[in-house]
C-alpha cells in the first residue's frame, strides 16, 4: 500500500487534495502546520533509525557523499551573496540555502535514476541522498533553521534548540546503533512510519500553495530554481569530469541528483521556523515541475 502511496502520480492527487481542502470550512487554517509538525516528530526520526545504521561508508561513494556537501555549502554562498546585493533579510537567505542546498534525491531522484541506470545502480543515489543530502539537513539544516528563525543569532540558545530537537537527537543516537539494532518487525513498522513522510509533505504544500502569483517574489524564486537545477549540477559536472577526471555511472548519478528539485523535507523545516514561508512553499513545487524539463537536459548532456 505504502509503495502505491509515494508513486509520483498518487503524491501529485494528494499535493491537489491538499488545494482543494483550504476551500472547505471545516479545514483548519493551521492544519498544514500540524501535518508539518506530524512530519518532523515521526516519519523523518522513523527514516533515521532505519537508515542511518545501515550505512556502509566506502572510498568509492564518497564522492557522491561529497557532491551533495559541496552544493549545500556553496548555496550557503550563493544565498548570502544574494540577499546582500538585492536586500533581503536572513530568513530568505536562510530559506534559500535549506531548499536549494538540499535537493529531492529521493522522491524525485530515486524513481528517475532507477528508470534511467536500474535497480542495481540506486545504491550511488542513496549515498547522495543518506549520508548526503539527509545528514546535511540533520545536522547542518536544523543549525540554520534554530539560528535564524528566531530572531537575534544567540549561540547558547541555538544549541539548546538543536538539542531539543527530536530528529536531531534521534540522529546522535542512531550513529551508535549497530545495524540489526532492532528485529525485522520492529525495522518493518519504523520503514511503514517513514514512508508517510513524502506524502503528507506533498498534502501539506498543497495546503499552502496560492495560486495568485502576484504573492510570489520571482526573483528569488528563478535565483533558487537557477542555482539548485543548473549551477549546482554543473559546478559538480565540472569538478568531476574536467578537474578530476572522472567517468562512470557513479559520476553520472552525482551530478544529476545534484540536479533534483529543492527538497521538500528541508522546506518543511523551513516552514516550521518562520523564515521565508511562501518562498519554501514555491521552491519545491515549482521545482518538481520545471525539474521535469532541466533533468532530461542533464541527462542528454551526460
Amino acid at each position: 500500500m505504502m509503495e502505491f502511496i509515494n508513486q509520483p502520480t498518487v503524491l501529485f492527487i494528494l499535493f491537489l487534495v491538499g488545494i482543494i481542502l483550504k476551500f472547505f470550512p471545516f479545514t483548519s487554517k493551521d492544519l498544514h502546520s500540524k501535518i508539518n509538525h506530524f512530519i518532523l516528530y515521526v516519519p523523518l526520526p522513523a527514516i533515521v533509525l532505519v537508515k542511518i545504521p545501515q550505512l556502509k561508508i566506502t572510498y568509492e561513494v564518497l564522492f557522491p557523499i561529497a557532491s551533495a556537501w559541496i552544493i549545500f555549502f556553496l548555496s550557503a554562498v550563493f544565498a548570502y551573496l544574494f540577499c546582500k546585493i538585492f536586500k533581503y533579510d536572513n530568513r530568505t537567505m536562510a530559506c534559500l540555502i535549506l531548499c536549494c542546498g538540499l535537493g529531492n534525491t529521493s522522491f524525485v531522484g530515486f524513481p528517475f535514476i532507477k528508470h534511467f541506470y536500474g535497480e542495481q545502480n540506486l545504491q550511488f543515489a542513496i549515498f547522495v541522498d543518506q549520508p548526503g543530502s539527509f545528514l546535511i539537513l540533520s545536522t547542518f539544516g536544523i543549525l540554520i533553521a534554530t539560528s535564524f528563525g528566531h530572531g537575534s543569532f544567540q549561540i547558547s540558545s541555538v544549541i539548546m534548540r538543536l538539542v531539543k530537537f527530536p530528529p536531531f537527537l534521534i540522529f546522535i543516537i542512531a550513529l551508535f546503533l549497530p545495524e540489526n539494532w532492532l528485529p525485522q518487525n520492529g525495522i518493518s513498522f519504523l520503514d511503514f512510519l517513514g514512508k508517510w513522510m513524502v506524502p503528507l509533505a506533498m498534502l501539506s504544500l498543497g495546503l499552502q500553495f496560492n495560486f495568485s502569483l502576484k504573492n510570489i517574489d520571482w526573483k528569488t524564486l528563478s535565483a533558487g530554481l537557477v542555482y539548485k537545477l543548473i549551477l549546482a549540477p554543473f559546478i559538480i559536472y565540472i569538478i568531476f569530469f574536467f578537474i578530476l577526471k572522472k567517468e562512470g555511472v557513479l559520476y553520472d548519478i552525482s551530478v544529476l541528483e545534484c540536479a533534483m528539485p529543492p527538497m521538500i523535507t528541508s522546506s518543511i523545516l523551513a516552514m516550521k521556523y518562520k523564515l521565508d514561508e511562501e518562498l519554501a512553499t514555491y521552491l519545491p513545487t515549482i521545482g518538481i515541475i520545471v525539474s521535469g524539463v532541466t533533468l532530461m537536459v542533464w541527462k542528454w548532456i551526460l
